[in-house]
């Protein structure tokens, strides 16, 4: 996560600002400051910073948001394993599954996404979390067990 502000300094600058007035290029270059930190507290330190240097009435903080750095994100996706890839590969009839379908509506309720009015009903009562960490264990586990006993078949010995 980055947190990026664009800030203008100057009172002139500030005044032409919020008339709605352009910058010419020399104000654009000298009085329009573009930062980006890496934690909210590094921000937080900084607008400080300037307060106490500048003065709040000397400058202006104009944009400010929040990026998700999806490099981050990538690599933390590598670097786990994607259990649902391998349910899908591995869980019989995967497509055809009460349980997969389950998992679905309830991973949609936890991630404040709209469901229907009957599954709301269905699961009015639940605890959506619990339950649906049952279903992905009960899932994980019978596509482990596939995904087992085909790297690993069960051989009948000569006399046993």
């Amino acid at each position: 996560m980055k947190f990026i502000t664009e800030i203008i300094f100057g009172k002139e600058q500030i005044i032409k600002y919020r008339n709605n007035e352009t910058f010419d290029d020399f104000e654009k270059i000298i009085n329009v400051k573009k930062y980006t930190f890496e934690t909210q507290l590094e921000r937080n330190a900084f607008y400080k910073g300037l307060a106490e240097g500048v003065g709040w009435s000397e400058f202006e903080v104009v944009k400010e948001f929040e990026e998700t750095d999806h490099k981050e994100i990538n690599e933390k996706e590598e670097d786990g394993f994607d259990y649902w890839s391998f349910i899908e590969k591995f869980y019989p009839k995967y497509y055809q599954c009460n349980s997969v379908l389950l998992s679905d509506i309830l991973t949609k309720k936890l991630d404040g996404e709209e469901i229907s009015e009957s599954d709301e009903e269905y699961i009015k009562d639940w605890n959506v979390r619990n339950e649906l960490l049952e279903i992905h264990k009960e899932l994980l586990l019978k596509a482990f067990e596939n995904f087992f006993n085909a790297i690993y078949p069960e051989k009948i010995l000569d006399g046993e």
